[in-house]
């Protein structure tokens, strides 16, 4: 991307941010409304304005070098994409549901709900160290130099070795077919190969002289003589030469004729017709009104990880370079200004001591290294010559004394503790009082957010510190030296005042004896009070049974075993989905939607989720489960998080799992190291109510599936931390089958509800134009839609892929497709035949989904007390 393109976008974005701000200050300060309608539009206007300012920072981070200009986008980000999460949780306790409607918001900015969509995989995506990544993949991009030159000799030898294979198979092709000619007609085949060719090849030029004279004649005779003209040469057929009867002759030239005129009229008809639709696409492509509707295939997906590590290795240069010139100015700072730093320090702290002997005729105390020494007489936090004075003439206090002090400054403090504590309390109480009533105090939830102050402080900050920058004229992305000489100088004095200070001290010492013997007092040392050196407790290390192995040997035994699988490129596009527009305007009397999600907001949800996962600190569900019927896109939306994160995918499946049961506990030990050191990690269970079996069925008993049910908790969940970027994910078509331990190993469980009219439209619409564009552009699209509506969406992709195949393909324009032919798909072709999914099994899969999310708990209670009301 251009460098003025994203200076362009970081100038909108800051404007953004600044009218964000203030509409966030007259907000903290409005009473809180007391509708709950109101609240909701509110936080759902920011909500809209919060994403759409995520989107821009994360475009911005994604191409921002310069190092110093880069960590205040990710200050920013960050701060933006945790207030995003504040505000949504916010709409979720209203809405009471994971899915939130806000059509009214997005219809007011010309928005569509595609719009919403946060996640951006190569912005989002967690950076691995170069070592870790260098033991997942090949990649040149990420190995230094004796590296490259390992994979270059390795990847020749792979070459070599494909050649000789290659050479091989082909000779052994030619001594069949040799073989097999010589038994066909040996005299015949080697009489032909036999006769060598030998090529020439003709170069002389024009206008060249020949270097042999030769002697050139030239040929009038004509040594062609026929009586047979070109036309009867043209007629002339083998077939009926013989043939004395003229009439038959004539018939048979009258045939050919005819027969020739068809095949050119039909020629010319077919050309006329492909140049006619040629130039129709063309009309209809200039206008805009033709728009091939095609899946965007993980090709893009790919090349956004490769342009992502190609700018990741430039940022990882210019921050090399950037810790090079820190050095660099560091140590020049140092040998050149040390000797005048430590002058300028001591001329300082004598000029105080002077300042209080002539005013005093006495020295004050020196501060101790505790209290940050003499930094205080800088920051003029010391006492004045007077106040110090008054301390003198002070009769010295008792103890008694300093005690009863002491406890007053104690009780002092504890009441102004406990003030604040009581403030806190009455403001819990009153916010909770309005909410049971249905309000919610806006002002307090923009005021105490952390984000909003921290984005805030950032803004003033960037304001102050690059007013006199102009970041238009560093297209190389320079760092500010000028930043980098001032920091260091900051932290060369902080170094240098502790030195000094320590010598500083013996010579207070020095004056104050001299000071004592000149007043004829005795002499008493201060003692100087220091920082006492934290003791830490010495956490127990825990045991590491594969302390003497490699990562890479963990991973590779694995993968060996395939229980690291090998995922297929995906992103979110090939789920084809679509959102629920009804929902917004189907609410109850509670305001409450009736309708359920369409499984595009599904998919929202699940892109929110996986933001925890992103280099960003963000709070994330530690395990998902994913409920839903057989072929509803549960594998698929696995294989294609995992995709977008760039993670590995670990599959604990019981198919896996029983081949270890014999060392359980090693075998997860592993399985975690290895999660923990390759993160982003996925850890994937299919069919998970088979881990908690209420009763385990007769083929399943073989690979005993409750095997790792009692260590999901401790084993799993527990050592995954809240900065960790792993994520246990299982899917079920049959949870009631499990114990009620399933709802507690899964923090949050999403039912992907069936099939609706949006996504089976869109279904039909995508596969089959990705299959034949041209020959399907206008075909009944709707009708299927509302026809086959009740099947899921892998069983209408496997019957687009199957009757659609090659062989139908290609008789498209000869025999158009028959809407039947998909419904004789589900019935006639399949044995058995492929019916709806039956009513008893969704209301089955809706009850149990019920009692399990929390959303969906209080919505069914309010739903029977209000029924208890009528």
């Amino acid at each position: 991307m251009s460098f003025d393109l994203n200076y362009k976008c970081w100038i909108a974005a800051t404007k953004d941010i600044g009218q964000l701000i203030k509409k966030q200050n007259r907000l903290k300060l409005i009473n809180p409304p007391e509708e709950k309608a109101i609240s909701f539009k509110i936080f759902s206007e920011l909500y809209v304005l919060y994403v759409e300012l995520v989107n821009k920072l994360s475009f911005i981070y994604f191409n921002t070098f310069q190092v110093q200009k880069r960590q205040v986008v990710k200050t920013l980000i960050d701060n933006a994409t945790q207030q995003l999460v504040l505000l949504k949780d916010e709409l979720k306790e209203i809405e009471l549901s994971e899915y939130i409607y806000i059509d009214k918001v997005l219809i007011s900015r010309k928005l569509t709900p595609r719009d919403l969509m946060i996640w951006r995989s190569p912005q989002f995506l967690y950076r691995r160290p170069l070592d870790i990544q260098n033991i997942l993949t090949e990649n040149k991009l990420y190995m230094n130099n004796e590296e490259k030159e390992e994979m270059d000799a390795k990847s020749w030898s792979k070459v070599t070795e494909a050649i000789e294979l290659i050479q091989a198979h082909e000779r052994a092709r030619r001594a069949r077919v040799y073989k097999s000619n010589l038994k066909y007609d040996k005299k015949k085949f080697l009489e032909v190969h036999q006769r060598k060719k030998i090529h020439y090849r003709f170069t002389f030029k024009p206008n060249q002289a020949m270097s042999i004279p030769v002697k050139r004649t030239i040929f009038t005779a004509d040594f062609i003589k026929s009586d047979v003209s070109c036309n009867d040469l043209r007629r002339r057929d083998e077939n009926i030469e013989d043939a004395h009867d003229e009439y038959e002759m004539r018939r048979v030239y009258e045939l050919r004729n005819e027969a020739a005129s068809i095949i050119q009229s039909c020629w010319r008809d077919y050309k006329a017709k492909k140049i006619n639709r040629i130039k129709q696409q063309f009309k209809k492509e200039m206008l805009g009104t033709k728009k091939l509707r095609k899946l965007k295939r993980p090709n893009q997906f790919e090349n956004s990880v490769l342009e992502m590590y190609k700018n990741e290795k430039k940022k990882e240069q210019l921050d090399e370079e950037f810790a090079k010139l820190i050095m660099d100015e560091r140590t020049r700072l140092l040998q050149m200004r040390t000797p005048w730093m430590m002058e300028d320090i001591s001329d300082h702290i004598r000029g105080w001591f002077e300042e209080f002997y002539t005013k005093t005729l006495n020295f004050h105390p020196y501060p101790d290294p505790i209290k940050k020494g003499t930094v205080l007489v800088v920051l003029d936090e010391t006492m004045t010559p007077l106040e110090f004075q008054e301390t003198i003439n002070k009769k010295p206090m008792t103890k008694e004394e300093k005690k009863k002090l002491l406890d007053k400054k104690r009780a002092e403090k504890r009441k102004i503790r406990e003030k604040i504590k009581k403030k806190k309390i009455a403001d819990a109480k009153r916010r909770k009082k309005l909410k049971d009533a249905g309000i919610i105090d806006v002002g307090y939830v923009l005021e105490s957010s952390k984000p909003i102050a921290q984005i805030e402080a950032t803004v003033k900050k960037f304001s102050i510190d690059w007013r006199n920058i102009d970041e238009y004229l560093n297209k190389n992305h320079d760092p500010i030296k000028s930043w980098v000489t001032e920091e260091q100088l900051v932290t060369i004095h902080q170094e240098l005042r502790q030195l000094v200070d320590e010598y500083m001290r013996v010579e207070y010492e020095l004056l104050r004896n001299a000071l004592a013997i000149d007043q004829k007092v005795p002499y008493k040392p201060k003692n100087v009070k220091r920082a006492k050196p934290k003791k830490t407790k010495k956490k127990k290390k825990p045991v590491d049974p594969t302390e003497d192995r490699t990562l890479s040997s963990l991973y590779h035994e694995l993968k060996d075993a395939t229980v690291i699988e090998e995922v297929s490129h995906k992103n979110f596009d090939e789920f084809i989905a679509d959102f629920n527009f009804l929902a917004d305007d189907t609410r109850d009397d509670n305001n409450l939607t009736t309708v359920g999600p369409a499984k595009g907001d599904i998919k929202m949800v699940i892109q929110e989720s996986m933001l925890g996962m992103s280099e960003f600190d963000i709070p994330k569900p530690k395990s998902i489960l994913l409920v839903g019927p057989l072929n509803s896109g549960k594998k698929l939306l696995c294989n294609i998080i995992a995709s977008e994160l760039d993670a590995i995918f670990i599959n604990i499946s019981p198919e896996k799992v029983y081949k270890y049961a014999d060392d359980l506990n090693m075998f997860l030990h592993i399985v975690m190291k290895v999660a923990k050191a390759f993160q982003p990690t996925i850890l994937f269970i299919e069919e998970a109510h088979r881990v908690f079996f209420k009763k385990v069925p007769p083929d399943q008993k073989p690979i005993k599936p409750t095997l790792l049910g009692p260590h999901i908790l401790k084993k799993i969940l527990r050592p995954i931390k809240k900065t960790d970027k792993i994520v246990l994910l299982g899917t079920s078509n049959m949870p009631w089958a499990a114990k009620p331990p399933l709802k507690k190993a899964f923090q949050k469980i999403m039912l992907i509800s069936k099939c609706d009219y949006g996504t089976s439209l869109l279904l039909w619409l995508e596969l089959m134009t990705e299959n034949a564009p041209d020959d399907l552009e206008s075909y009944t699209y709707s009708a299927l839609a509302k026809t086959l509506q009740a099947y899921n969406s892998g069983d209408i992709a496997n019957n687009i892929a199957d009757t659609l195949n090659v062989e139908r393909k290609m008789r498209l324009r000869s025999e158009a497709l028959d809407p039947r032919e998909f419904l004789e798909y589900f019935l006639t072709v399949r044995d058995p035949p492929k019916f709806p999914l039956e009513q008893k099994i969704v209301e089955k899969m809706n009850k149990w989904f019920g009692r399990s999310d929390k959303f969906q708990k209080i919505r069914n209670s309010m739903a029977l007390k209000a029924a208890k009301k009528k």
